[in-house]
């Protein structure tokens, strides 16, 4: 059970450096999407400033996960899976008109 803990730490970990990457540099690949051009710029903005709030969480919450403190992993939930539900209503409701049906 250890190792698969060090395992999802260890994953953690990659999720935050890769989304602080994206945050940094804004490619990669969320960036290489289909939008239409009217809604691309003001998206890959929004996806960019979402990148930079969770990329820290994942990346400290990862290494304290990591370090054994296994109450990080739950924080995490606890604040990466309800910002990605409202990131996902929060981007419905700005680009529902370019979105298909």
């Amino acid at each position: 059970m250890g190792d698969m803990n060090q395992m999802m730490a260890i994953f953690s970990i990659i999720i935050g450096a890769f989304a602080l990457y994206s945050a940094v540099t804004g490619k990669g690949p969320a960036f290489k999407n289909d939008y239409p051009k009217a809604m691309k710029e003001e998206a890959n903005k929004m996806l960019r400033t979402f990148c930079w709030i969770v990329a820290p969480i994942m990346l400290t919450t990862g290494v304290l996960d990591y370090m054994g403190y296994t109450w990080a992993y739950y924080i995490s939930l606890a604040i990466i899976i309800p910002g990605i539900i409202i990131y996902y209503i929060i981007f419905r409701k700005r680009f529902k008109q370019y979105l298909k049906k």
